[in-house]
């Protein structure tokens, strides 16, 4: 890994655990152990540090495991879409901050933090949620109602966005209740839903 991706990295964990207003580039450079010097080289500021910690996040973490399990043949629609949950649920609860603080999505934590401020994030959040994980959710549910698999009729480009949105809501109230349960609430909704 290189040192710009360490930075990446180590930025990711710290957005996926702190509020973006209590992360400074200093501590962010601490952890990879590079000085402060290197994040400037590489990153004109912290939004634009923000916005490819996203793309980072999407490429590392996102897209392989969602290309993964829908690419999967032994899986049908719905089975794919529970399954993509569950791993990222599964993610979440077995990572652990130093501080001990509870590990949520970055997406959600810089989407409260900072969109209503910054533009640039709040596109990036835009196009990566909209064009990356709702319009895959929305050609599952459509291949779903096609093959059977699943039985719901409220129409995919309605129910793609709400479940994705209730993911969301889930894992911000794993922070609030400090337990995994809403995360499971989640699954067993989804499963009833589709």
């Amino acid at each position: 890994m290189d040192q710009k991706e360490k930075i990446l990295s180590a930025g990711l964990d710290l957005f996926s655990t702190r509020p973006y207003h209590q992360t400074g580039i200093r501590e962010i450079t601490k952890q990879v152990g590079t000085p402060t010097g290197s994040f400037h080289y590489y990153f004109k500021n912290k939004e634009d540090f923000s916005v490819e910690v996203l793309d980072h996040f999407f490429r590392t973490e996102i897209l392989p495991s969602f290309s993964a399990i829908n690419n999967d043949a032994k899986l049908h629609p719905k089975q794919k879409i529970i399954a993509y949950f569950s791993s990222r649920i599964e993610r979440y609860s077995t990572l652990s901050s130093p501080e001990g603080a509870t590990w949520s999505c970055i997406m959600g934590n810089l989407g409260q933090d900072v969109a209503a401020q910054s533009e640039i994030i709040a596109a990036k959040l835009q196009k990566l949620t909209t064009d990356q994980l709702v319009k895959g959710l929305e050609k599952l549910i459509e291949q779903g109602q096609q093959d059977g698999s699943i039985n719901t009729p409220i129409d995919a480009k309605l129910l793609s966005p709400m479940i994705f949105n209730a993911y969301e809501g889930s894992l911000i109230q794993r922070k609030i209740e400090r337990s995994d349960e809403p995360l499971q609430l989640f699954l067993t909704f989804l499963d009833h839903l589709l």
